[in-house]
């Protein structure tokens, strides 16, 4: 068979006409899947936009919703349970006890008195109060008044302590006029429970200085007036030695105070008694009943000898 140049091969006719086919398929497929698609999509256009804002109002309202919900709640369940909760705290009444545990209660000072104490000398005093039991305090005071003007003193109470602080044998020509107590540098200080937890405890081992062989004498001298003598022993019966404790002294007709006196013990030891003896010159009424308090200020370190 001769060869011929010009001859196209019937192979390579045969091979290209199953390719050229399957591409249209493919591509008449692709159209109508988007033809269908856009179909759908208008045909279901109105429905799609409704879907869409739906959502869109879900997402915007979600937090209003929130925010209304717990404005409800809050008005009509949890606000009023609070507001009653809130009412029945406030109504609670605070004890006075409570009170004075976190914050001390002023000291009351009485008005001034003023006694004859012998001739040409006077005796004057004013009762004070310390209504706080965790606190004790230290002041300065003095006595004024026409004829008179006396030095500043120290003075201290106790927690829970009623007591007398005075100025005695004041000495003046005349009866002073007048007086009246003034007082300043007032320091309250609260008792450490970690230092001292029991004070009822912490007092009674430091103040257990008892008194024994009393006798009141009214008329010990006899002159002109008659002098009365108030005689007792005082023991330390605590585990510390002090180196002043005080007595006050003091006289009664029925209820009513009509005398006081002081003395000092000074280096008063550890199982140490002393045998004292207070006179009193002024010239008194009958007497039925008399005290005798030690003073002493068992906060104060340096009163005690180490």
């Amino acid at each position: 068979m001769a060869f011929n140049p010009n001859q196209q091969p019937i192979s390579q006719t045969e091979t290209k006409e199953p390719n050229v086919s399957k591409k249209s398929s493919d591509k008449e497929g692709e159209l109508k899947a988007s033809f269908k698609f856009s179909y759908w999509f208008f045909r279901n256009k109105p429905f799609l936009k409704k879907v869409f804002m739906g959502i869109v109002i879900i997402i915007v309202a979600a937090p209003w919703t929130y925010t209304l919900i717990w404005l409800l709640d809050w008005a009509i369940i949890t606000g009023p349970k609070e507001r009653a909760n809130l009412n029945t705290i406030l109504d609670i009444k605070v004890s006075q006890e409570a009170i004075t545990n976190v914050s001390a209660v002023p000291l009351d000072f009485g008005e001034a008195e003023i006694f004859a104490g012998g001739i040409g000398q006077y005796d004057i005093f004013s009762q004070v109060k310390n209504q706080n039991a965790k606190w004790w305090v230290e002041f300065q005071y003095r006595f004024v008044g026409e004829g008179l003007e006396s030095d500043w003193r120290n003075g201290f109470i106790l927690p829970g302590e009623t007591k007398y602080i005075t100025n005695l044998g004041v000495e003046r020509a005349f009866r002073p006029r007048n007086i009246r107590l003034e007082t300043r540098d007032i320091k309250f200080h609260r008792i450490d429970n970690h230092v001292i937890p029991d004070y009822a405890k912490f007092k009674k081992e430091r103040m257990d200085i008892p008194i024994s062989d009393k006798n009141f004498d009214p008329r010990a001298i006899q002159n002109k007036k008659n002098i009365a003598l108030l005689s007792f022993t005082a023991k330390n019966n605590t585990a510390y030695d002090y180196w002043l404790v005080g007595f006050y002294t003091y006289l009664y007709r029925g209820d009513q105070l009509v005398a006081l006196n002081y003395i000092g013990v000074p280096e008063l030891t550890s199982g140490e008694a002393r045998d004292l003896e207070i006179y009193f010159y002024e010239g008194l009424p009958a007497i039925s009943k008399y005290e005798i308090v030690p003073e002493l200020n068992i906060f104060d370190e340096d009163g005690y000898i180490k």
